[in-house]
Parts: structure tokens; C-alpha cells; sequence
């Protein structure tokens, strides 16, 4: 399953469905755009006068991207995307949804203009939408949130091996000098930034690498320590019952 995660589990952030969903709209938002700079035709096939008088503002339209072409996508988010999808799906074949042929432009969520400051607000309707009787209820304030490191089926384990190489080719020169070092490091082997989390304590430099959103059951997480001559990179389970934060999971063998 897949998402864009700002801050892991919170719940206002997109589902992986909900992020799929939004990639797809996103481009063809995007498509819509460059017909609407490519101009319009008059009734008989030709470029309308209006289009003829924009036609030097028109922009050329950005090359598509597709399949593995994604994991070389200018946006870190989908390049991130598009290598968790190839992982899963080769680890279980057609587990992961492909992502959609996307325009070649970085900050791709950013690029679909907003509504604009003047338009109206929707009005709300007069009456109430009914909600379905079949709903869940929702947890109670008294909801346990677990903090204990989960097992990984052996998907989640096939899943891991594969971005623990990944993770330790990143550090092929050697071990990392400090923290900015392994974070540039794990970037450059497209991780997200914002899914690194560097723990607390003494010690050796550790940091654990939140890939709940990007894997086949929601639990996959590495912890990424630094060594003498590179790192090493060990897989466990993370929950997300209740959101707890990466960096709060007990480990087994660990506190």
C-alpha cells in the first residue's frame, strides 16, 4: 500500500488508495493543461483566434513517464513510489497497483494550480447527506495505541532484503561522518527525508527509516545504524494502530 507521508499514520493524511487516486487526477489535470496551452481549434479544425493569440505563451508540454522510466521521475515522491511498487511486485507479483504514465516535472503534486483566491466557496446543501448504517464505529477515546515491534511476513521479508541492499550500497565508500552524511546518503538512494528519523540515546548513529506506507502490509521499517566501515541495516515490524511515532517502537531484541 502506498502514501506520501508527512508525519506517518496521523489521520488526516492520504491513504495509499487516496494518494493513488490523486497521482491519476493529478495528470490528467496536467494532460488538460496542455491541450489548454496547445490552443483550441475553430469549427472547422483550425486554431481558433484566441488560441492564435496565445500561442506565444504556449509552453511545450512535458515528456510522460511510465513503468521503470518513474524510478528516474524528477519528483523524489514518485521516484520513491515507483521503486517500493517494483519491490512489492516482485516480491509478490501484482500484490502493488501500478502507478499512472505522469509528466516529467518535479514537485509533481505542486504543479495543478489551486482554486483560485476569488472563486466562491461551495455552498454546503440545505439538508443533511444520510450516512450509510453500515459504518464502523468509530474507536473510543480510550483506544489502545501498541508500541511493540510486530512480525513481518514473508512478503514484508522479501520486501526488506531487497531496501536493505539498496540502503547498504548507498554506503559503499564507507561509513557515514555524521548525521547530514547518512541522511544524504539515504536521499540519494531515494528515501524521503521526511521518512528518516534519527533516535535518540548515546551511542553508535542510528536512524530508522519509516516505510509503513510504502510497503506490501503497512509494517515495514528499517533501522539504519552507522559502523566502522559502512552500515547495517536490520528490518522489523512497525504497527500503526493508533499512529504510534517509528521512533517509539520497543524493539524485541532492544529497548
Amino acid at each position: 500500500m502506498w502514501a506520501v507521508p508527512a508525519r506517518p499514520h496521523d489521520s488526516g493524511m492520504p491513504t495509499p488508495k487516496r494518494l493513488l487516486k490523486t497521482v491519476a487526477l493529478t495528470a490528467a489535470a496536467l494532460g488538460a493543461l496542455t491541450l489548454t496551452a496547445c490552443g483550441t481549434q475553430g469549427a472547422a479544425g483550425t486554431p481558433s483566434s484566441a488560441a492564435l493569440s496565445a500561442a506565444p505563451s504556449a509552453t511545450p508540454s512535458p515528456r510522460m513517464l511510465s513503468g521503470e522510466e518513474l524510478e528516474r521521475h524528477p519528483d523524489p515522491t514518485v521516484r520513491a513510489q515507483a521503486i517500493a511498487i517494483r519491490i512489492t511486485n516482485t516480491c509478490a507479483p501484482g500484490t502493488a497497483m501500478e502507478l499512472p504514465p505522469l509528466p516529467a516535472v518535479s514537485k509533481l503534486a505542486e504543479t495543478v494550480p489551486g482554486t483560485p483566491a476569488d472563486e466562491e466557496p461551495p455552498t454546503p446543501a440545505d439538508a443533511p447527506v444520510p450516512l450509510p448504517t453500515d459504518l464502523p464505529e468509530p474507536p473510543g477515546p480510550e483506544a489502545t495505541v501498541s508500541y511493540d515491534e510486530v512480525p513481518l511476513n514473508e512478503v514484508d521479508r522479501c520486501a526488506a532484503d531487497a531496501h536493505a541492499d539498496r540502503v547498504r550500497a548507498a554506503f559503499t565508500g564507507g561509513a557515514p561522518a555524521d548525521e547530514a552524511a547518512l541522511r544524504k546518503a539515504l536521499a540519494g538512494a531515494d528515501y524521503l527525508p521526511e521518512n528518516v528519523h534519527r533516535m535518540p540515546g548515546d551511542g553508535p548513529l542510528r536512524v530508522r527509516v519509516d516505510l509503513r506506507d510504502l510497503s506490501p502490509n503497512d509494517n515495514l521499517a528499517l533501522e539504519v545504524t552507522a559502523t566502522a566501515d559502512g552500515v547495517r541495516v536490520d528490518a522489523f515490524g512497525a504497527p500503526v494502530a493508533g499512529g504510534p511515532e517509528i521512533t517509539d517502537i520497543r524493539r524485541a531484541d532492544r529497548s
